[in-house]
């Protein structure tokens, strides 16, 4: 350390800081508890110990022991504290963006379980279940996040933001884990938990008006009985959600606390009370802390546990007091602390073991450090700031913030003197070595020095600082007085001269050392600084040499003094939350006191010197004590790269997949196809080695594993072959090899980035493990057992995550380090112990339950830190070895270093177990053998002496070593270089693989008669290699990065162009160089001679020039001039006259050579020229090589075959593409091939087109792909489905694929209304309207008899309904097989077939789209429904029961429209209406979505799991079929093959079925079925049905299939098949279900159950063939006609599917049906139930005998008729018309004859409803407008108003006075569709848009009327009407054509 004065002048020089300090601190005690601001944060434990927090802290106090244990994970103030039902697992949450909660053992003060990414701004509140095994959490975000989490798993179960105000409780119902209720501001709601779903319902003030008061705290009573304490001091009593009794001023404050226990319940308020209730809340006693021994007044409890004979209450003041029941009058103060307000002041007794404290609470408390407790509290009048003991410690002196300058006398605090101030704060105060002056630091930067004997005398200020004085120190003399101000000033002042002076004289030096600033103290900033005020405080015990500091991150540190090295080295200690605002050590300086600023906690720290051990405690580290980051020490130069590396793509490959359905426009020409034959990749050459170690592997096969690009690579060393794990998407980064040497881990950079697990035998994936890392994988590893792997990501936090890989499953996650991590091991034998290495740190990791904790190594005086890069283990895992960038084996003995060995000579990069000792490898090239102790080098091999008999493949003789791999007694080597070499015992070395380093390879160049390609990279390399054989055949080293090479046409020449603009020649017989010129500054890009004899050589650079070089002299002859832009790409025609170039500004050029002119080329000779070569990318010839959008720079490179006939690509995703040539027609097909992992810089043709050469850019990969015709591989068709062509049509499939399901859901209205006002929002006082009276009663304006019986509820009867027309596979046969299940509406069906009788499960809110039931016999009767809704969802429920057992949300979007049970029962897949049709994979019973897959922009029509698995499905749909195999956390699909020589093509696939050895059947839209071997299409059942096949369905017990669908001839049938469906029986069901057409069928013994696209469902008999009709309904179709038989229980339902249907009530049948020629809109019954009349959207009026046969027609008008309504006298018909008109027409029954009377037109809107009077005089029109006319019948006059003694018929209308009430409160697009009011009852009946019926008093006046609601319907109920004595109420519903019947309770 070097000392200056201010002049610059050098006083002193030495060095500290620079190792960290032998002392320590273990913290001893916290003073303090967070009562302000928390609630329910005191809980007694099972010990009888105490917990709860302050600060970041934990705190475990034993009341009886007086002792401490602190739990102190916490990085911010925790703000919520529960307990587990067994008292001992404690869990914490946290304040912060990102809040964790710790669930941590409080015995062993071990986290079990840490669970973080799920709330943001802090944790308020949490609870344990009743079970234990679930916690639920709620935050403090602007819509309170609630989560229930499987905390032992780490797992979150449910979450749901809730659109309240702050919540403040939480409380698991006892005895239930499901059942949850919270409570805060205004609201308290109770909670179910189904599934990953927490449903809702708020707590109902019955007889209550106006808002519920904000509820505190809640607590569970007996049963049902919840109780909750409210702001104003109740307690409310809560029964069933609804609230049932108040206990009125319980408290005379708010009650912010309640807990139930054993004895009872107590609650305490801010009255300072405590009461004791028993469990049904009688009161027991009241307990008034004021009035005891304490008496303190305004004392407001805010946390109170009751646990046997002790109530322990916590206090807002920060107090924890300790009640004993039996003797309550001497309550005990057990913990006291500083309440609300920051806290800066310190000061330490000088001669005993006293501290004083004081805090913006305006007191000052003392502390005796020895008991731990506070001996005296003062309280001053503002507050206070500063605080200093006198010398002798006879007085305090107190700086408060209004300025004042107070002393006081110790210990009596008793005022003695007072300055006071002008009202700058006072920040600092010190009293002079003889105690005669006292110094005060203000805010304004005044320092006075003040004399004091007992009085003040105040001598002159100390000006100078510009800033707030922050710290002072006397000189031991008291002569000098130092100063430090906030904006990094120092100075110094003299007492003698009153005046600023440069420099101490003599020997005067700091009597303390408390200043945050000057030369000694530079080093406790770390080394860039930011801001000088992030540290607060410091003082030093400068006889030990110690500093200890506090800083704004809520660090402790300790330092060497003097540490004048920037980023000087510490110990940190946490556990303050924020900024640590004073430190101070004590008289001994054998105790530190730090207190916080914000957090108002004071921590007590022992100080321990040297190598001095805590009694009681091991010589390990403390789990607060950690040495700080050494950021000061150098990296190796390759691993600085290294760490610089960005693995961010502007584009991922993802980002090139579209939407493969997109659709074809107008007159699109269909696409010829892609060419014939293909690509194989048969060899790669390279090795990822520049950033990634440990990646090379020998397998059970005695392959080599290893990785590049984005290929894992299987070597076979011994015939020079590979095989290739080809689905990765991007680079893999990493490599782990299964225990058992048969399964491979890799993985890989991306947005999203993914693990595979894969087969290495079979090379197929099994499990993909995504969703928890960013940017990359850097590293995985297995456990030593298999079954956990563990990763690495490239966050910003190098997040460590543990997979159970199997099944996809995270079982915990933590971040790992801010720096670098290289590599993570799992312990030998261990499923516990983990270690990570990387940049300056070594961690020793602990899992257990979900929880990760780490131990930073120490490393002690036994070796010095430094960046570690590799790790293994000793054979029993007590010791781990790890190698360090210095070259030296770090052996330790768990975190704590035990030796050093020196090893290599530079970075250790690989360290690998043999079966008896140790190889490692290192960066100086070097492998060595170590005994099992690393005591003894046993062999040393140098990569230096590879010799080869080739001298033309010479090596770099330093190739640093990245892998080792052991095996056959050799060793496989990795190195950075990218090359892999194999080691003999004899230490011969020879090349296996070679490969390109760092750099990206750009140049490519094929030798134009030889087998024979060059290739040249950023590393600085020229390599050529030999296809034919695989091999590298030359090596040379290269001056500069080269970007482009080409051979002479002879073969006799290489050119080479570089980056920097020159260019070599050389000759091929020896590499020498012949030639060098440069010309360019920029890149060569392209070079390229020309083919009449090798007369020219082009040469085109990044200068926008093509330079023409005759050749063999090379002197330029020409430049080709005129591009606007870089040159791409040059070929030549054959004549070498002609030069054709592209450039990156899309322009193709051409130019004659030798002039070098630009002439012009029409566009249509330049396909005749002849060329010689063809690369480039942008003439027309290339046009379809582009995709459709595409920049300019996404193709890199292009070659056309020798041949002429294709052209290869290359671009940048990675892909390598053939395209027939020439491609003229833009999105050409093509076959594509992946492998690389980005940009694909270069494709060339060999000669004679045998293979194809490709380069990669950033993975520095060349790839050889054969070329073999029409038996090679066909790639990845580039095709859209959409694109596929297909054989037949038909009208049903389309209609189905065509359904818009967004208009489906509740988003708009059903009906198009007008521009009037609706009646709930009018402020129209009625008049007229008052006046109508009704016969017998006042106030009702409908005749009918006098109220004969009270309609109070409805029960649903019976549903005709089925939803066949868009759903299939939706009818099953239950554990009962005489019940079977289905759905319509939004209801799932049991219907009894013996009897008839139905069940309903109503939980659904929309239309029911799909289902399936749970065949395993663990889950009888299970149920699954989808349904439709922009947060689609799925219930699971019980047939039986009719309860939900799970719900599934929060993936599906637009409705969910197929879901199958897996064979095991466990599993259910979805697939959804999305854009992409999106699939997922559940967990059901818990909720959790294990996988998810984006499918297909075409329609999904079904998807089922194998019947014999769990991990395979089949999905069908719109010209598609997939197979899908769940892999981990993915979906994975298999290629569809189709073999040309069936003769068939993909099709539309509309259902499926299986069975055994991999067998599926799909059923196609032409009537075959294709039979599938795994995803082969094995052969084709033509003709199983004419028309398309709809349904299949797989019988499990027989494996018999049966099949139905549509026939071209109308007969239906269905189909039974054995099971190679060869032989078949046929059922014809057309007589019950005439032209119909199957859509689902499900099969038990010897009976088949039917659905049909027309609503119908059926059973066939197989003995017999008879068919049973079991439900019949309208098919697809709004249903608006309703109505009732006069005299009978008969309802008439008309609907837009153009049918007409009568439904006999009682019996529960259909009566008859008829089909008519237009859309049905409306029905009314004659009065005398002899005919009924039709209204139809063609304007026609159609009237029915009781036979429904047609007796009379209609029509005057061509507007679809609204409504149609007789006269009560049956003598008139009024017909309501869309076109605002009503027409009357006079009816004679009898002969059947209607006649128009009038016309009434020009109403103000379409007519939604009519009611006639009881005279037949009057009809009242209801009008889209919300508004009523009156006609007066027959002369066709209309009103505005009734007369005053109107009397109606009937009462359906929605309008009027009497229904105000009716209006929902909500948005006004949603409308009342229907109303009918009951016969013989006050009651009316509504439908809605919200598809709910409702039951109001009639007349309902009232806005808003209280009703009752009942479900079934989706959407909109489009009409309600009571039967004629009110024992029925029917109700339709407009989108779900359903007719629902319920009974009524009268």
């Amino acid at each position: 350390m070097v000392i200056l004065n201010n002049n610059h002048v050098l006083i002193a020089c030495f060095i500290g800081g620079m190792s960290v300090p032998q002392a320590r601190l273990r913290l001893d005690w916290i003073y303090g508890y967070r009562g302000h601001q928390c609630r329910q944060n005191v809980q007694y434990l099972a010990s009888g110990e105490i917990v709860y927090f302050v600060a970041a802290a934990a705190v475990v106090y034993d009341p009886t022991k007086k002792q401490q244990r602190h739990f102190i994970e916490h990085t911010d103030d925790i703000i919520s504290l529960t307990t587990h039902p067994d008292m001992k697992i404690v869990a914490t949450g946290e304040i912060g963006s990102s809040p964790v909660i710790y669930i941590w053992d409080s015995e062993t003060l071990v986290i079990e379980s840490v669970l973080s990414g799920n709330h943001s701004a802090g944790i308020t509140a949490m609870a344990f279940s009743s079970s234990g095994n679930l916690l639920g959490s709620i935050d403090l975000a602007a819509t309170s996040t609630f989560c229930i989490y499987d905390w032992r798993r780490g797992k979150i179960l449910a979450k749901h933001s809730m659109e309240t105000d702050r919540v403040f409780d939480i409380k698991f119902k006892p005895d239930d884990d499901s059942a949850v209720v919270t409570c805060g501001v205004k609201h308290i709601n109770f909670w179910k938990h189904c599934g990953n779903a927490l449903q809702i319902r708020k707590g109902k003030m019955i007889n209550k008006t106006g808002e519920i008061q904000s509820q505190m705290c809640v607590v569970f009573g007996e049963e049902e009985n919840c109780f909750s304490g409210t702001l104003s001091g109740d307690i409310y009593h809560w029964s069933g959600g609804q609230l049932t009794a108040i206990i009125s001023n319980a408290h005379t404050g708010a009650v912010f606390s309640m807990h139930r226990s054993a004895e009872g319940i107590a609650s305490a308020g801010k009255d300072g009370t405590i009461k004791l209730w028993s469990s049904n809340l009688t009161l027991i006693t009241t307990i008034d802390l004021s009035i005891t021994n304490l008496g303190a007044e305004n004392l407001c409890l805010r946390s109170i546990v009751w646990y046997k004979d002790h109530i322990v209450v916590g206090t807002k003041t920060s107090c924890i007091i300790d009640v004993d029941v039996k003797d309550r009058s001497r309550p005990r103060i057990l913990v006291s602390g500083h309440s609300e307000g920051a806290m800066w002041a310190l000061a330490t007794h000088p001669k005993k073991d006293f501290f004083v404290t004081g805090s913006d609470d305006c007191t000052i408390r003392v502390w005796d450090a020895t008991k731990h407790f506070t001996t005296s509290l003062s309280t001053m009048s503002d507050s206070v700031r500063a605080l200093a003991f006198s010398p002798n410690g006879q007085e305090l002196a107190t700086g408060l913030k209004n300025g004042d300058l107070v002393l006081l006398e110790f210990p009596a605090m008793k005022k003695i003197a007072e300055l006071i101030g002008t009202g700058e704060a006072i920040h600092e105060i010190k009293f002079s070595p003889k105690g005669d002056y006292i110094a005060a630091g203000y805010n304004d930067g005044l320092v006075p020095s003040v004399q004091h004997l007992y009085r003040f005398c105040k001598t002159p200020h100390f000006r100078g600082h510009t800033d707030f004085i922050s710290h002072m120190d006397w000189s031991d003399d008291g002569e000098y007085l130092f100063t430090n101000a906030g904006t990094n000033q120092t100075k110094i002042f003299s007492i003698s001269s009153s005046a600023e002076v440069g420099q101490v004289s003599g020997d005067s030096k700091a009597s303390t050392y408390t200043r945050v600033m000057g030369a000694q103290v530079q080093g406790i900033y770390p080394k860039f600084m930011k801001d000088v005020n992030d540290v607060n405080a410091i003082d030093v015990d400068q006889t030990a040499k110690l500093a200890v500091t506090g800083d704004d991150y809520g660090n402790v540190k300790l330092f060497d003094f003097p540490c004048d090295a920037p980023g000087s080295k510490a110990k940190r200690y946490i556990g303050h939350s924020a900024h640590v605002t004073n430190v101070r050590f004590n008289h001994s300086k054998k105790i530190a006191i730090s207190i916080g600023g914000e957090d108002h906690a004071v921590f007590q720290w022992k100080v321990y010197q040297g190598m001095e051990v805590p009694k009681g405690h091991s010589q390990t580290v403390d789990s607060c004590d950690e040495e700080s980051d050494t950021s000061d020490a150098e990296l190796d130069s390759d691993l600085e790269e290294e760490t610089q590396i960005s693995y961010d793509r502007p584009r991922y490959k993802e980002d090139t997949i579209k939407a493969r359905g997109r659709k074809k426009g107008p007159g699109a020409v269909t696409r010829p196809p892609a060419p014939d034959g293909g690509l194989l990749l048969d060899f790669v050459f390279g090795y990822r080695g520049y950033d990634a170690r440990n990646n090379i592997h020998f397998t059970a096969q005695k392959e080599i594993v290893y990785h590049v690009a984005a290929l894992g690579i299987l070597y076979d060393s011994e015939n020079h072959t590979q095989r290739f794990y080809n689905k990765h998407t991007d680079d893999i980064l990493c490599l782990a090899l299964h225990p058992m040497k048969d399964y491979a881990a890799t993985g890989q950079v991306g947005r999203d980035p993914a693990i595979h697990v894969w087969d290495i035998t079979k090379t197929t994936t099994i499990s993909i493990l995504k969703g928890q890392h960013q940017r990359g994988v850097c590293s995985v590893d297995f456990s030593s057992d298999g079954k956990l792997l563990a990763s690495v990501g490239l966050d910003d936090n190098h997040t460590i995550v543990i997979w159970g890989w199997r099944k996809g499953e995270k079982l915990s996650s933590v971040r790992g380090n801010k720096a670098r991590i290289f590599s993570l091991k799992w312990k030998t034998g261990s499923n516990e112990s983990l270690v990570s290495v990387g940049v300056r740190h070594i961690s020793f990791w602990t899992m257990k339950g979900a929880s990760l904790t780490s131990k930073r190594g120490i490393f002690g005086k036994s070796g010095k830190a430094c960046t570690m890069l590799c790790c293994s283990f000793s054979k029993t895992g007590d010791l781990t070895f790890s190698g360090g960038e210095n070259g030296l084996v770090y052996i330790w003995d768990g975190p704590r270093l035990k030796s050093t060995v020196e090893a290599h000579k530079g970075a250790i990069h690989a360290i690998c177990a043999l079966d008896r000792g140790y190889v490692t490898g290192g960066k100086d090239g070097t492998v060595c053998l170590w005994d099992d102790t690393f005591e003894a080098l046993l062999k040393q091999y140098s990569l230096a002496t590879f010799k080869t008999e080739n001298p033309m493949l010479m090596m770099n003789p330093v190739q640093a070593v990245r892998g080792i791999a052991l095996g056959q007694g050799k060793i496989i080597v990795g190195t950075r270089k990218g090359n892999i070499f194999e080691i003999e015992k004899s230490g011969h070395v020879e090349l296996l693989v070679g490969g390109h380093a760092e750099g990206e390879v750009w140049g490519l160049g094929p030798h134009p008669t030889e087998q024979v390609f060059a290739t040249v990279s950023d590393d600085k390399t020229l390599k050529v290699w030999d296809a034919a054989e695989k091999l590298l055949v030359l090596n040379k080293s290269l001056t500069v990065e080269a970007r482009s090479v080409c051979f002479s046409n002879s073969g006799d020449l290489l050119a080479v162009g570089y980056k920097t603009g020159s260019v070599e020649i050389m000759k091929t017989e020896d590499y020498t160089l012949v030639a060098s010129f440069k010309h360019r500054k920029e890149n060569i890009s392209d070079l390229a001679f020309s083919p009449n004899q090798d007369k020219f050589l082009a040469v085109a650079s990044n200068d926008n020039f093509v330079d023409i070089y005759s050749v063999p002299d090379f002197k330029r002859v020409c430049v080709c001039k005129g591009a606007s832009s870089y040159i791409t790409h040059v070929d030549w025609d054959r004549s070498g006259s002609l030069l054709m170039t592209n450039s990156g500004a899309k322009e193709v050029l051409f130019y004659e050579i030798p002039k070098g002119a630009r002439i012009p080329l029409k566009t249509s000779d330049i396909g005749s020229q002849d060329w010689g070569t063809w690369t480039s990318v942008l003439s027309p010839q290339c046009t379809g090589i582009w995709p459709s959008p595409s920049d300019v720079t996404d193709v890199n490179a292009a070659h056309v075959s020798h041949n002429g006939n294709i052209i290869a690509t290359g671009d940048d995703f990675g892909f390598v593409k053939l395209f027939d040539f020439p491609a003229l027609q833009k999105n050409a097909k093509c076959k594509k091939y992946a492998g690389h992992s980005a940009h694909v810089t270069n494709v060339r043709w060999t000669k004679s087109d045998n293979f194809l050469v490709t380069t990669g850019g950033g993975d520095t990969s060349v790839m050889l792909w054969s070329h073999r015709g029409l038996t090679a591989s066909n790639g990845e068709s580039d095709e859209s489905e959409s694109e596929v062509e297909e054989d037949g049509y038909d009208s049903d499939v389309e209609f189905e694929c065509s359904i818009n399901y967004n208009l489906k859901t509740y988003s708009n209205p059903i009906r198009v209304v007008g521009d009037g006002v609706r009646p709930d929002l009018k402020n129209t006082t009625y008049t007229a309207e008052t006046k109508i009276v009704r016969q017998q009663t006042s106030d009702c304006n409908v005749a009918r008899r006098k109220s004969t019986h009270d309609v109070n509820s409805l029960k649903l009867k019976h549903v005709f309904g089925y939803r066949g027309y868009d759903a299939r596979h939706n009818i099953h046969f239950l554990e009962k097989e005489t019940e079977i299940v289905y759905h319509a509406a939004g209801l799932g069906i049991v219907t009894d077939l013996e009897s008839s009788e139905q069940r309903f499960y109503t939980e659904h809110t929309d239309d029911v789209l799909c289902l399936s039931v749970n065949k395993h016999p663990k889950y009888k009767n299970i149920v699954a429904t989808g349904q439709l809704g922009t947060k689609a969802q799925v219930l699971v429920w019980n047939a039986d029961t009719l309860q939900t057992v799970s719900i599934l949300q929060g993936f599906h979007s637009g409705g969910v429209c197929t879901v199958n049970f897996s064979s095991s029962g466990k599993l259910l897949v979805s697939a959804g209406l999305d854009e992409l049709h999106s699939m997922a994979i559940w967990h059901w019973v818990d909720g959790t979505r294990l996988a998810t897959v984006q499918n297909t922009a075409l329609r999904v029509l079904h998807c089922e799991f194998r019947p014999d698995s769990d991990t395979q499905l089949v999905s069908v749909g719109q010209k598609h079929v997939n197979f899908w195999s769940l892999a981990g956390t993915d979906i994975v699909s298999r290629k569809v093959k189709i073999s040309e020589s069936l003769g068939v093509k993909m099709q539309t696939m509309l259902s499926v079925a299986f069975s055994t050895a991999g067998i599926t059947y799909t059923g196609t839209i032409t009537g075959s079925v294709f039979v599938w071997q795994d995803s082969t299409l094995a052969r084709v059942i033509a003709s199983c049905h004419t028309g398309p096949v709809f349904s299949l369905f797989t019988t499990i017990k027989d494996g018999l299939i049966v099949s139905g669908g549509k026939e071209k001839t109308g007969k239906c049938v269905v189909k039974l098949w054995d099971q190679a469906m060869k032989r078949s029986k046929t059922f014809p069901i057309d007589s019950a279900a005439p032209n119909g057409v199957v859509k689902s069928l499900s099969r038990t013994r010897g009976c088949i159950a039917i659905g049909t696209s027309k609503g119908e469902v059926l059973t066939v008999n197989e003995r017999s063939g008879h068919v049973s009709v079991i439900v019949q309904s309208h098919g697809s179709g709004e249903v608006w006609g309703l109505a009732v038989h006069p005299t009978k229980q008969i309802a008439a339902t008309a609907s837009s599917d153009r049918s007409v249907k009568l439904w006999d009530l009682a019996s529960s049948v259909m009566e008859g049906g008829v089909t008519i020629k237009s859309a049905a809109l409306c029905a009314d019954f004659h009065p005398n139930g002899s005919q009924l009349a039709v209204g139809c959207l063609d304007g026609s009026v159609l009237v029915l005998s009781p036979n429904l046969q047609q007796v009379h027609s209609i029509r005057d008008s061509s507007k679809q008729v609204q409504v149609v309504r007789f006269s009560p006298k049956g003598k008139v018909l009024a017909v309501g018309s869309d076109d605002a008109t009503v027409a009357l027409y006079s009816v004679t029954p009898v002969s059947s004859t209607y006649t128009r009377i009038t016309v009434c037109k020009n109403l103000s809107g379409s007519v939604i409803q009519m009611d006639w009077s009881a005279d037949s005089q009057l009809l009242a029109v209801s009008l889209s407008t919300y508004e009523i006319v009156y006609i007066k019948s027959p002369e066709g006059y209309k009103s505005d108003s009734p007369p005053s003694d109107l009397l109606l018929h009937s009462s359906t209308s929605v309008l009027g006075e009497s229904l105000v009430g009716i209006w929902p409160q909500v948005s006004s697009k949603f409308d009342v569709n229907s109303a009918s009011v009951a016969n013989g009852s006050n009651i009316v009946a509504t439908g809605d848009d919200f598809g709910t019926v409702k039951l109001f008093e009639y007349p309902s006046r009232v806005k808003y009327a209280k009703h009752k609601k009942y479900f079934g319907h989706s959407a909109h109920v489009t009409g309600v009407r009571f039967t004629y004595n009110d024992k029925y109420l029917v109700s339709i519903g407009g989108e779900d054509s359903c007719v629902f019947v319920w009974e009524t309770d009268m």
